[in-house]
């Protein structure tokens, strides 16, 4: 018999559209649909973002909740509203059609835990600490207090909570009470017959060595070290040119920075791109960078996707050594790690690359290669329902339990 999924998504602002603004977001709602799909499962969905106007979702909406703070806080009291509206919704559209409900979860809002009252299994995701990223990194939440309090609870009501990160996993059990048996770690994944390097050519921007970036310019992408290193690099006659595509808060702040280091001509800001024309442009990168540095929190728990689309488009990755990271490249065969914040290390680790050029090519071929095997949406969402089956199936065994000592 088909087994039935409700996937729920409460924020307005992700949404499955092309022009979402949030694309990370969009690829992982997609890319779990698919892989519950290809695994024979029917999918029902509740996504508010898909149906609100198109400006709730679109470039320019996060720019817009973060513009003063009584603009952020009627936006906060908004969210609370349209959450408590879109539970009984949600559960009225598709309480007789799922057999479980798969929620990513939002700020200030939750949908699952009206199905887990009637008896439906409530799988919630933790991507980030919402609260603390919507605070602290974006400036875009006033209610932070009551928007920890919803979503941590959130986390230690659900049935089973699926993990981005080991890192999130060991923050949430030992500082929040997320209890640690509940948790499936999903980290992200991609979808390799789209990002295909057969399927796509490449576009390419500079003649010589280039190294691209793709996603979001907020200050923990570490970029400014990435142009720091480039610049020295330069100076000593290694020719290396770097393209950029993607925007957000330090755009302006580092294309100045590009100016006053004197490689203006050699950098590319490209800004946003549509989403389908993204492999073009990392086919036309030599390596990827992934350079995160630390959250003001202290921690980077964070899976980037971009690591993923790197290496399914046959691409190495510089990237910092952070737990994903670490655990998803061969260092010197499919990309190289060097440490984070560390100028002189990755100005190293980039010249290293760049001597490596011609090998390049293979290390690619071994990084995509790895992604088909391991790293596909299929496959995480293979070990996810076979994760939360284990742990539903104790949470029933202990409740049988429980009854049985009750009537003794």
């Amino acid at each position: 018999m088909e087994r039935r999924l409700g996937f729920l998504a409460a924020a307005p602002r992700i949404s499955t559209r092309p022009d979402a603004e949030m694309s990370g977001p969009r690829s992982r709602v997609l890319g779990i649909i698919k892989g519950f799909k290809t695994l024979g499962w029917h999918v029902e969905t509740f996504i508010v973002g898909d149906r609100v106007s198109q400006k709730w979702s679109a470039r320019g909406s996060g720019e817009a909740i973060s513009k003063g703070f009584f603009r952020t806080l009627i936006v906060d009291f908004m969210r609370l509203g349209l959450g408590l509206m879109n539970s009984w919704r949600s559960y009225r559209e598709l309480k007789n059609q799922v057999d479980w409900v798969y929620e990513y979860a939002a700020t200030l809002q939750c949908l699952g835990w009206i199905f887990q009252r009637q008896g439906i299994p409530w799988i919630l995701q933790a991507e980030a600490l919402l609260f603390y990223e919507a605070k602290a990194e974006r400036k875009a939440l006033v209610l932070d207090g009551l928007a920890k309090w919803i979503e941590i609870t959130a986390y230690q009501k659900c049935d089973v909570l699926a993990c981005v990160s080991e890192t999130l996993k060991e923050i949430l059990v030992r500082d929040y009470g997320v209890d640690s048996k509940k948790i499936v770690l999903l980290p992200n994944g991609v979808d390799i017959d789209f990002i295909n390097p057969d399927l796509h050519l490449e576009k390419r921007l500079f003649s010589g060595f280039t190294v691209g970036f793709i996603g979001s310019l907020y200050a923990w992408a570490g970029l400014d070290f990435l142009l720091i290193a480039i610049a020295e690099l330069r100076r000593e006659g290694l020719d290396i040119s770097l393209v950029i595509v993607g925007d957000g808060a330090m755009e302006a702040e580092w294309k100045k920075q590009s100016q006053e280091l004197g490689i203006e001509s050699h950098v590319a800001f490209l800004g946003r791109v549509p989403w389908q024309d993204i492999p073009q442009y990392i086919a036309g990168f030599d390596v990827g960078y992934s350079g995160q540095v630390q959250l003001q929190m202290g921690k980077m728990y964070l899976s980037p996707m971009k690591l993923y689309e790197y290496m399914a488009m046959a691409k190495p990755v510089i990237a910092s050594a952070f737990e994903d990271a670490q655990r998803l490249i061969s260092d010197r065969q499919t990309g190289f790690l060097f440490h984070s914040g560390d100028a002189d290390d990755l100005k190293r680790t980039l010249s290293e690359a760049y001597q490596k050029r011609a090998s390049l090519p293979e290390m690619g071929r071994l990084a995509r290669m790895e992604i088909v095997k391991n790293h596909s949406w299929t496959a995480r969402v293979e070990h996810l329902i076979t994760g939360a089956e284990k742990i539903l199936e104790k949470q029933r065994s202990a409740t049988l339990d429980g009854k049985r000592s009750h009537i003794h």
